[in-house]
């Protein structure tokens, strides 16, 4: 329940063979970590902080 909000993928494995499992638990690992890391760097934030997303918007209504 709780890795719910975190893992929304499908992974494709073999009960018989194990083919897929290892995969699919690199990957959910991979997964918890970098949410992990996010919720760090919220809590080292105080209000002295801010911190900045260098994602671009592709807003049409900007001209800047």
């Amino acid at each position: 329940e709780q890795c719910h909000n975190l893992i929304s993928a499908t992974y494709k494995t073999s009960c018989k063979t194990g083919e897929g499992v290892h995969e699919m638990f690199e990957d959910i690992a991979q997964h918890l970590v970098e949410a992990n890391r996010s919720r760090m760097g919220l809590h080292e934030m105080d209000e002295d902080h801010f911190k900045i997303s260098y994602e671009e918007a592709n807003d049409p209504s900007c001209m800047c």
